[in-house]
């Protein structure tokens, strides 16, 4: 299995990670941890899964794992504050967190479909859990005050998108309606966090990015 992201390349029958076609060292545990998130995007692993795989059948702490993140995000390049590629999923584990670029080598890359706009950002959003909020490991920061740490959570699965609240103080707003359940996103719903407004914009189908051979 050959798997590109960004500028990197993963080759899991030679065990190599490349940047731009230069060899990116990782130690084997790194790998292995690297190509298991690859495997089960977008789903977010649990720690215990994680070190289950990693490590079977022998009791390791999980300052071992978050060693092993850290040493994997510095050999991406990653910022731990900002993450593009391993994702942390707050109470859970983590996750692959670019699922709609990566795809088999020399195949299409579809561009993600789903975006919010705000005033001053163009946000796109993953397959899979997007989670908004001040929590510094939301996919979607708002950095204001009148929202919760882990206040709302936007799924998207192929070809829609559904719009949670998760236990806010101040609830999620859905064009003008308070979010209860379950709500299905189309382009140009409005989204209110707090003071925070997001606009929902749905691009055509069908739009791919042909990888260069």
């Amino acid at each position: 299995m050959r798997v590109q992201f960004g500028p990197f390349t993963l080759d899991a029958g030679s065990r190599q990670l490349l940047r731009d076609g230069r060899e990116v060292h990782l130690v084997p545990k790194a790998f292995d941890l690297l190509l298991l998130l690859i495997e089960r995007r977008p789903d977010a692993l649990s720690k215990e899964e994680i070190r289950d795989r990693l490590w079977p059948d022998t009791f390791v702490s999980e300052s071992n794992l978050t060693s092993l993140v850290t040493d994997l995000r510095k050999a991406l390049g990653e910022d731990a504050q900002a993450p593009r590629f391993v994702r942390t999923v707050y109470g859970r584990g983590y996750a692959f967190g670019e699922t709609a670029a990566a795809t088999a080598a020399g195949g299409p890359r579809r561009s993600p479909r789903f975006r919010l706009f705000s005033e001053d950002r163009e946000i796109a959003l993953r397959e899979g859990e997007n989670v908004l909020g001040r929590d510094e490991d939301a996919a979607i920061r708002v950095d204001s005050t009148t929202a919760s740490r882990r206040h709302a959570r936007i799924v998207v699965a192929g070809e829609q998108a559904t719009l949670e609240d998760l236990g806010s103080r101040n609830g999620t707003y859905h064009r003008g309606e308070r979010v209860a359940g379950l709500r299905p996103l189309r382009d140009g719903d409005e989204i209110r966090i707090g003071r925070t407004v997001l606009t929902v914009r749905i691009l055509p189908g069908g739009l791919t990015t042909e990888v260069e051979p």
